[in-house]
């Protein structure tokens, strides 16, 4: 397995109101090449601090306690700030959770693409610009380019930041929600925008809370809660045997066309700042026993439950 990125014993935390919380706890997980990998969970479970954490962008408050990122073998939390910009929108690019945040209002949308640093040649930026315009499908290009960001929709917008990878050469793409805040019908069209990045040997890390995309356009799964590793595995076999309370609960939260009925995960996430013993999950687990409140279940095979235990 050619890997990209790998992250070992990665625990991260934020400091609140003179305490220390953690928000990643010791996270293990390699990365592909070429491949499209999610990391799903729900809201508060910790994903986009994981994103945030690759490219060091954590708020002041937030922590790195221990741990190795490695890119490419090179550890990026060893690099000083100026030598991690050369590799932010560069080697790795970020597609934001919110395209209506993401760009500059000030500026036209021609303007803006000709600030990624990758483009060395100016009488070539205009000619990269609209070929990676037209890879991600706009048609009205010279239109876009004149646009300011308020002027597109929200689609457009999202297109116009793929594109900014695209122009970067970037190998790793790290997308945090990427159709948040689309309509259904746009946000297939953005999805399969990642199904021919990846076909190009792009690495794309997909953030979301939303496994009903994950079957269909994923090749790994990776479900996480409270910054806990619960399951991991190929999103074909997490699909057709999930293992964890917490990845069957979220399977059954998911619409179907059986007309069977839509199941509930009881009670409500807690944030960081609660102290839970042994396994997180524990206080909305209907399978929960004694062990499973004392002592935190390790990650074996893929899988950190009790349940599993021998």
């Amino acid at each position: 397995m050619d890997k990209i990125l790998e992250i070992k014993n990665l625990n991260v935390g934020f400091n609140i109101e003179d305490n220390f919380y953690y928000a990643l706890n010791d996270i293990n997980l390699s990365f592909e090449k070429g491949k499209i990998h999610a990391i799903a969970g729900e809201s508060g479970c910790g994903k986009s601090v994981f994103i945030n954490a690759i490219l060091k962008l954590l708020p002041k408050n937030g922590i790195i306690k221990t741990g190795e990122i490695l890119y490419k073998n090179k550890n990026l939390l060893e690099l000083k700030e100026k030598e991690i910009r050369k590799i932010r929108g560069n080697s790795i690019s970020l597609i934001p959770q919110d395209p209506f945040m993401s760009l500059n209002p000030l500026y036209t949308i021609e303007n803006q693409l000709l600030e990624v640093p990758s483009i060395k040649n100016r009488e070539n930026k205009i000619n990269i610009i609209k070929g990676a315009l037209e890879e991600v499908r706009i048609k009205n290009i010279d239109t876009v380019l004149k646009s300011y960001p308020h002027e597109l929709s929200g689609g457009m917008k999202q297109r116009v930041i793929i594109a900014m990878a695209l122009i970067s050469k970037s190998d790793l793409i790290l997308a945090d929600e990427p159709t948040t805040a689309l309509d259904v019908t746009v946000s297939n069209s953005i999805l399969n925008l990642l199904i021919d990045l990846k076909n190009k040997g792009k690495t794309i890390i997909l953030i979301t809370h939303d496994l009903s995309i994950v079957s269909n356009y994923c090749d790994t799964t990776t479900i996480m809660y409270l910054g806990d590793i619960v399951e991991t595995n190929s999103s074909d076999k997490l699909f057709k045997n999930p293992l964890h309370p917490y990845t069957k609960a979220l399977l059954g939260a998911l619409p179907s066309h059986r007309g069977k009925k839509l199941e509930n995960i009881k009670g409500q996430i807690s944030p960081i700042t609660e102290i839970i013993s042994g396994c997180k999950f524990h206080p909305r687990c209907n399978f929960a026993n004694e062990k499973c409140i004392l002592q935190k279940p390790k990650l074996i095979n893929g899988i950190a439950c009790h349940l599993y235990d021998k």
